[in-house]
C-alpha cells in the first residue's frame, strides 16, 4: 500500500483521538448514519416541511447524505454542520459517479479494452472534478466485477487488468496531491463477495471465493482506498450477505487498512433488526444503535473502530482544516476545463476501441477506399455511445463530419416507432435493405454501424448478408456494449471494429481509428466466441494497422526472479504499435495444458523495419498469491511461460521453480545460483 508519512499518520491519529475524547456516544454513532437523501435549506419551506432532518442534523446525528442535487445544495447542508452542531463535524456527501457528468466516459465495459491504466486515471481524475462540482466528495465507485455472465462484468475477466483499473480508477477518484486532501473518497465495491470472504481476503485465511478478493488484497497492497463494500443488492438475494458477523478490528491490528469498511456498517444494521439496502445507506439510526447496544448486540469497541475510520477519511478530504466557502464557478477556467475533461475523454475512447478482423485491409480509409457509404441508424445516435447515462455525444456520423470525410448515408432498416434495435423483421425492412444495397453498388467502401446486440436478429442479419452479396468492401463497426463477430455462410466478415459505448468524444474517436490518425491499440481482456470453436477470439486479441513478428523467446534467472525476454520486429511499412503479454500458470507436470493468466504486458511502438527486446521480469507477484503476510507464496512446480501476442498465440516454455527459487521469490533473498534457468521448450 502507498503509505502515507510518519508524520502525517500521526498527526491525523492524534487528530482522531483527541477529537473523541469531546465526542458523546450519541456523537459517535451519529458518524456512522447517512441519509440516502436530504431536503435542500435554501428552499423556502424546506426546514419546516422537514423539522426531523434538521433537528439530527444540528444534534450531530447525521454523518453524511446522498441524493444532493448540487453543489449550492451541499454547501448549504455543509454550512449548518459547521457551524449551527456542537463538535462542527464536516458532512461526506456520497454518489454515484458513473461515467461522468458533463464529459461522459467511456463505460467500464469498454475501457477495459484500453489496457491503459494512465487513459483510465486520467479520464476518471476528470470524472472526480465534475462529481465535486455536483457537490459529491464520497464517490461510489469503482467496481471490481470478473463475473463472466454479463460477457465478461465490468473489468473484464482478467484478474491482473481488474487490479490495474480499480488502481488507476482510484488513483484518479483520489488523486495523488498533498497528504491531507484526496479529491474525493472512493469506495472499492465487491460484486460477488459475502462480508466474510471480504473479512478473510482482507485478513484472514482465504478459500475458493474468487478472483474478485484476490485483487482486493493487490489494490490494498499498493494503494489507500477510502472505503470497501460488497455488491449488497446481489448477495442478499442469495441470503449469505451478512451471516460472517464482520468486524474491522483484525485491520486495525494488522494496519494495513485504516478505513471504512462498509460490510461492517451493513452487519450494524443487521443487529438493529434492519434489512439493510445498498450501502453506506444502511438505515441506521442514532436510536436504533443505541438500543442495539444496551442490548448488548453491538460492542461499543466495534463502534469506535468504525468512528475512527470516518474521522480519517473527513481529515483526508481537509474538511476539517478548510475554512467553508460558498461555492463560486470560477467562468474564466470552466472552458479549459471542458477542453481537459474532453481530452481526456478522447483520449480513453480512442484506446478502448479494439480492431477484431481486418483482413483483407479495409481500415484505415484511404483514398483506394473510394466513395463511402454509411449504413445504419447508429452512425447518427448520439444516445447509444452513453451507455445509461443521460447526456449527448458525438455520433459517427459528426465524427465524420467534423473531420471533413465525404460519404452517403442510408438507414438500411425501416425505422421503429421507438427508436430500439430491430430484431424481427418489418415488411418496410425489405425496401429500406433494397436501398441500401443499390447505393452499396456504386459505393468503395461500406460502413455498417450496429447498436447494442449479442447476435444479429432476422432483419440485422438479411441486411448483412445482402451488403455482403453486392460488395466484399464491407467494414462493420458495433457500437453496443458487446462484441460481434458475424459468420455468414461459414465464414467470418473480413474486417470488423468493436468501438463500445466510448462516451462524449465517440464519433470523434472512432473517425481517428476509421482514418488512420490513431491506430488501434485495444485489447479484448477476455475470451470472445464459443469455447473450442476455430474462430474464438482470445483474451488480448487486437490488431493495429501493423504487422508484427514476435522470436527468440528467453529465461533466464536472476537474483530473486526469472526474467523473459523475446524480439518484437515491425516489419509492416508504416510506424505501429503492438502489445506484448506475458501469461503464466502452474502445470500439471503431465503436459497437460492449464489454464494461463495474464501476468504482465509492454506496449511498445515500433517505426517500420525497427526491433526491439522486450524484457518481463517474473517472480513471486507473476506465479504466486498474496499472502496473509503481504509477501507472495510461490508453490514449487513446474510453470508454463508464454509471451506472445494475445493468450493463444505465443512462444512457450517451461520452468522448474525449486522450493528454495520459490522461497526467494517470496523473501526477495538470493538464489543459490544465477543463470539460464532450467527450460523445457514447447
Amino acid at each position: 500500500m502507498r503509505a502515507h508519512s510518519p508524520d502525517f499518520t500521526a498527526e491525523r491519529e492524534r487528530f482522531v483521538e483527541d477529537l473523541l475524547t469531546y465526542m458523546s456516544l450519541e456523537d459517535r454513532l451519529g458518524q456512522l448514519v447517512v441519509m440516502p437523501q436530504a431536503p435542500d435549506p435554501t428552499i423556502p419551506g424546506s426546514e419546516r416541511n422537514d423539522s426531523l432532518f434538521f433537528d439530527n442534523l444540528r444534534r450531530g446525528e447525521i454523518s453524511g447524505v446522498g441524493g444532493v442535487a448540487s453543489k449550492s445544495h451541499a454547501d448549504a447542508l455543509q454550512r449548518i454542520a459547521i457551524e449551527e452542531t456542537r463538535l462542527g463535524i464536516p458532512l461526506l456527501f456520497a454518489g454515484e459517479t458513473g461515467t461522468g457528468f458533463e464529459t461522459i466516459m467511456p463505460t467500464r465495459e469498454a475501457a477495459a479494452a484500453s489496457w491503459d491504466s494512465a487513459a483510465i486515471e486520467s479520464a476518471e481524475h476528470a470524472v472526480a472534478a465534475e462529481a465535486r462540482e455536483a457537490g459529491i466528495n464520497w464517490a461510489l465507485a469503482p467496481r471490481i466485477d470478473l463475473s463472466v455472465r454479463r460477457d465478461g462484468g465490468v473489468s473484464g475477466t482478467s484478474a491482473y487488468l481488474a487490479q490495474l483499473g480499480a488502481l488507476a480508477r482510484i488513483r484518479g477518484l483520489q488523486g495523488g496531491g498533498e497528504e491531507f486532501e484526496h479529491t474525493l473518497l472512493a469506495c472499492l465495491t465487491l460484486a460477488s463477495a459475502t462480508a466474510g470472504e471480504l473479512l478473510g481476503a482482507l485478513h484472514g485465511p482465504r478459500n475458493s471465493s474468487g478472483a474478485e478478493l484476490a485483487v482486493l488484497r493487490g489494490v490494498l497492497r499498493e494503494e489507500h482506498v477510502a472505503s470497501i463494500a460488497i455488491d449488497i443488492d446481489q448477495r442478499a438475494m442469495a441470503g449469505d450477505a451478512y451471516h460472517a458477523g464482520v468486524s474491522v478490528e483484525p485491520l486495525a491490528r494488522l494496519g494495513s487498512y485504516p478505513g471504512i469498511v462498509l460490510s461492517e456498517w451493513a452487519e450494524f444494521a443487521r443487529l438493529c433488526g434492519l434489512h439493510s439496502t445498498q450501502p453506506p445507506f444502511c438505515g441506521l439510526s442514532v436510536d436504533r444503535l443505541v438500543a442495539a447496544i444496551d442490548a448488548g448486540r453491538i460492542e461499543k469497541r466495534r463502534i469506535d473502530i468504525a468512528v475512527r475510520a470516518v474521522l480519517r477519511a473527513k481529515l483526508s478530504l481537509g474538511l476539517f482544516r478548510a475554512d467553508f466557502r460558498p461555492h463560486q464557478y470560477a467562468a474564466e477556467n470552466s472552458v479549459i476545463t471542458k477542453r481537459r475533461h474532453r481530452a481526456a475523454a478522447l483520449d480513453l475512447a480512442r484506446k478502448s476501441i479494439v480492431l477484431l478482423r481486418n483482413n483483407p485491409a479495409l481500415l484505415p480509409l484511404s483514398v483506394d477506399s473510394g466513395e463511402l457509404l454509411v449504413v445504419g441508424t447508429c452512425a447518427g445516435d448520439r444516445q447509444l455511445p452513453l451507455g445509461d447515462q443521460e447526456g449527448t455525444s458525438a455520433s459517427l456520423i459528426d465524427g465524420l463530419e467534423q473531420r471533413g470525410i465525404a460519404f452517403k448515408y442510408v438507414p438500411g432498416l425501416a425505422l421503429r416507432h421507438d427508436g430500439s434495435q430491430a430484431r424481427h423483421m418489418l415488411e418496410a425492412d425489405r425496401m429500406a435493405i433494397g436501398m441500401a444495397a443499390g447505393a452499396a453498388r456504386t459505393a468503395k467502401t461500406v460502413l455498417l454501424v450496429l447498436g447494442e446486440t449479442k447476435q444479429l436478429g432476422e432483419a440485422h442479419r438479411l441486411l448483412l448478408e445482402t451488403l455482403c452479396a453486392v460488395t466484399d468492401r464491407v467494414a462493420l463497426i458495433t457500437l453496443g456494449s458487446h462484441p460481434l463477430d458475424p459468420v455468414l455462410d461459414g465464414r467470418s466478415l473480413p474486417c470488423v471494429l468493436h468501438a463500445g459505448q466510448l462516451g462524449t468524444m465517440s464519433g470523434h474517436a472512432i473517425t481517428q481509428v476509421l482514418t488512420g490518425d490513431f491506430a488501434p491499440v485495444g485489447r479484448l481482456p477476455h475470451a470472445f466466441g464459443k469455447a473450442g470453436s476455430p474462430r474464438l477470439l482470445p483474451m488480448g486479441h487486437g490488431l493495429g494497422y501493423g504487422e508484427f513478428i514476435l522470436s527468440d523467446l528467453t529465461l533466464e534467472r536472476g537474483a530473486h526472479c526469472l526474467y523473459a525476454s523475446a524480439e518484437l520486429r515491425n516489419v509492416s511499412e508504416r510506424a505501429g504499435t503492438e502489445t506484448v503479454q506475458l501469461y503464466a500458470c502452474r502445470s500439471d507436470g503431465e503436459g497437460g495444458p492449464c489454464d494461463a493468466e495474464l501476468r504482465g504486458f509492454v506496449r511498445l511502438t515500433l517505426a517500420s523495419g525497427e526491433r526491439e527486446r522486450v524484457n518481463f521480469e517474473i517472480g513471486g507477484a507473476e506465479l504466486g498469491e498474496l499472502g496473509d503476510d503481504g509477501k507472495y507464496d510461490v508453490a514449487p512446480g513446474i510453470y508454463d511461460i508464454r509471451v506472445g501476442l494475445n493468450a493463444a498465440h505465443g512462444h512457450m516454455s517451461q520452468v522448474s521453480v525449486s522450493p528454495a527459487m520459490a522461497e526467494a521469490m517470496r523473501t526477495g533473498r538470493r538464489f543459490p545460483s544465477s543463470g539460464r534457468a532450467d527450460l523445457r521448450s514447447a
